[in-house]
């Protein structure tokens, strides 16, 4: 059985308070206001934008809900919690410690596989420099 999402529970739980995502968006942004667009709502229901912990909050407080029927909060909050730049190498690295999964093993493939989100078919920096030199050639 699959995990319910953000993706999934978000719609609904709009959709139950009879919200339209701008109505969603205007109550979150005075939470929020760097990741409560209507757009960026938008992105995260159709599965093309991944919400941060802080989004969630404003999401879920907006909403009356806790933070943690999103499923994702808890990674968000994790990924906080070993976030050298966020917390500071020393304790990025005692919460990795504690959490028992500084001994797991990835193998080189699924790393050299992953990538961020939304990054899949954009062209390399390289490659759209080469696309602006050659516009600019023809000119």
């Amino acid at each position: 059985m699959a995990v319910e999402g953000i993706q999934e529970i978000l719609p609904r739980l709009r959709q139950e308070r009879s919200w339209s995502r701008d109505r969603l968006s205007h109550e979150a942004y005075t939470i929020d206001p760097h990741g409560t667009s209507t757009a960026q709502i938008a992105a995260i229901e159709v599965g093309d934008r991944r919400a941060s912990a802080r989004t969630m909050l404003a999401l879920a407080e907006t909403l009356g809900v806790e933070p943690t029927i999103f499923p994702e909060f808890r990674l968000a909050v994790a990924r906080l919690a070993i976030d050298e730049d966020a917390v500071g190498l020393s304790e990025a690295l005692e919460e990795l410690k504690g959490s028992g999964l500084e001994n797991v093993e990835v193998s080189a493939e699924v790393i050299k596989a992953a990538s961020r989100p939304g990054r899949q078919g954009r062209d390399s920096p390289e490659k759209l420099s080469q696309k602006t030199f050659k516009r600019v050639k023809k000119k």
